[in-house]
């Protein structure tokens, strides 16, 4: 997985193998897009009692959605708004495995 950096060297996502990830794409920086050949899903991560109100209202919206969530320890990675073959289960390792590489290169 490459790291994708902005202007000032944070990384803002991923190209892998068989596609991207980005980490925001909408103007309030609330959730990303990850694409695995011809599928999407948007995805962000969140915590119940620290994400901001935008997050709190974005998450109460997407329940009522079709979505996955992936609880790790009180901090979840939500999966929304899927398109295309491939199940929840590819997106969320793919997140996951971005998210362990992404906190690699902190440390």
């Amino acid at each position: 997985m490459e790291m994708i950096l902005n202007e000032n060297d944070l990384v803002v996502g991923a190209q892998f193998e068989n596609g991207t990830i980005q980490d925001y794409i909408d103007d309030k920086k609330t959730y990303g897009l990850i694409r695995i050949e011809d599928s999407t899903a948007n995805w962000f991560l969140f915590n119940k009692q620290e994400s901001d109100d935008d997050l709190q209202e974005l998450y109460k919206k997407i329940l009522k959605e079709e979505h996955f969530i992936q609880d790790d320890f009180g901090e979840e990675i939500v999966i929304f708004n899927k398109q295309g073959n491939k199940t929840f289960d590819d997106f969320s390792k793919k997140i996951d495995r971005y998210l362990n590489d992404e906190m690699g290169n902190i440390f």
